[in-house]
């Protein structure tokens, strides 16, 4: 069995939003990071909070696991959809 194998509805989606035009991270739900100077960071589109205290935040995506490392970290913001993280962010790393 072939596991790198997309899936036919995958291969749907992904053809249908490169088509039309539409925006990736919505249609194939990936994970949109956007990273303000080095104060904020805000993930949409996450599956779960993994680990949360104010030096280390991990955040579970369909993409792999983000990790962000800092001093004085919280989450400003939680919703479904997204999270809004401050304090002084000093690493991120995505696997």
């Amino acid at each position: 069995m072939n596991l790198n194998k997309k899936s036919p509805i995958k291969s749907l989606k992904t053809n249908l939003t490169t088509a039309f035009d539409l925006p990736r991270e919505i249609m194939l739900n990936l994970p949109l990071i956007t990273l303000t100077g080095k104060n904020s960071m805000s993930i949409e589109n996450y599956k779960n909070i993994i680990e949360y205290n104010q030096k280390k935040i991990r955040i579970s995506t369909s993409e792999g696991i983000i990790t962000i490392e800092g001093t004085k970290l919280f989450l400003k913001e939680l919703r479904k959809d997204l999270i809004v993280i401050s304090g002084t962010i000093s690493n991120f790393e995505y696997i």
